[in-house]
């Protein structure tokens, strides 16, 4: 499949998705930076979101996440981070457009979806919070883009009917995302592994991973589950990870973007090919790293072969070793010299 001009696959560079999020902290000037720092670190999209608080949460619904506001309700949070209003929105693709990477933007009501179209955005993603809002789902899939769906907290069941839902509004362009639904998610609980299992059950989509581990230095999680088989990496990205904020202590900066792009894109041709055999890079240590029966010492014309006169030397462009003991008891065609390898023309049948 396709997501704007990339090729989604195996075969390909894993797609890259920056997730700013609510991470511009309702400053477009600090957006616009975030752009420009994804385009430097190689990310494939920049993201953001796109939702009205009085559309996506009742008034006293309780947060599931971790932050530095512990009494403050879902509404509350929504009403006072970020606004990603329609206006506000549009700026934001042209921002993207403006530093030449593609906008993304995940909607939380149907109305979004309709924006966000008329926007040109490449693909749509789902959160995974909104794998069972069937409404959302069958707008997003008229829409005849790829689907990327997150499937953090979900049943295979969960997963089977929110692609059975997709696949009957006509879509079958979908990235499933395995997903831990906890902010953050200790790297012990990240389960990628699962990577493994949607690829099996799901064999029709693309997977991927949608990462909210704590990173370190290496950002080895994303490299994990590029190895596991994800073609779609999705992390939350900031400008400073010691801002305040849900999302900017588990984000990566510009310096582990570009780190995280270049360790995937490592993992990805470092898989190389399925069915285990020689590869071309290794024709010349197959021919002159293996061993070739050769004489021990000098061997005189007539004398017989032997444990004392024969080993086995490098390179093994000479008699296969599998050819030693059926040599013992035959005799020396000519003299051999020492360290040289035998040839059967050497041999006396």
């Amino acid at each position: 499949m396709r997501i704007g001009d990339r090729e989604i696959g195996l075969n390909h560079d894993p797609f890259v998705i920056a997730e700013i999020g609510v991470n511009y902290d309702n400053d477009l000037a600090l957006a616009e930076e975030l752009i420009k720092a994804a385009v430097r670190a190689g990310a494939d999209v920049a993201k953001f979101q796109t939702y009205t608080p009085s559309k996506i949460v009742a008034i006293n619904s309780p947060k599931y996440w971790e932050d530095d506001r512990p009494g403050e309700t879902q509404y509350e949070f929504f009403q006072r981070s970020n606004k990603f209003y329609h206006e506000e929105t549009k700026i934001l693709a042209e921002l993207c457009e403006k530093h030449g990477i593609p906008f993304m933007s995940t909607p939380f009501d149907l109305e979004s979806v309709d924006f966000l179209d008329s926007l040109g955005v490449p693909a749509f993603k789902v959160a995974s919070a909104d794998i069972t809002n069937y409404p959302l789902l069958k707008k997003i899939a008229k829409t005849g883009k790829p689907v990327i769906l997150s499937t953090g907290a979900a049943t295979i069941g969960e997963i089977q009917d929110a692609t059975r839902i997709i696949e009957e509004a006509g879509n079958s362009n979908i990235v499933l995302l395995h997903c831990i639904l906890a902010y953050p998610t200790p790297p012990e609980h990240a389960n990628l592994r699962m990577i493994s299992n949607l690829r099996k059950l799901f064999p029709q989509y693309e997977v991927g991973w949608s990462d909210h581990v704590i990173p370190n230095d290496s950002v080895v999680v994303p490299t994990v589950a590029v190895a596991m088989g994800a073609t779609v990496i999705e992390k939350h990205f900031t400008i400073d990870r010691s801002r305040k904020g849900n999302d900017h202590f588990h984000s990566v900066d510009e310096v582990l973007m570009r780190r995280l792009v270049e360790n995937v894109r490592i993992a990805r041709q470092s898989l190389g090919q399925y069915l285990k055999q020689p590869v071309e890079v290794e024709a010349p240590a197959r021919a002159n790293a293996r061993r070739s029966i050769a004489a021990k010492r000098d061997i005189k014309q007539g004398e017989v072969l032997n444990e004392e006169n024969l080993t086995l030397l490098r390179p093994g462009t000479g008699i296969h070793p599998m050819f030693l003991e059926q040599l013992y008891g035959l005799c020396a065609k000519r003299d051999i010299k020492a360290l040289h390898l035998l040839e059967w023309k050497d041999i006396l049948e």
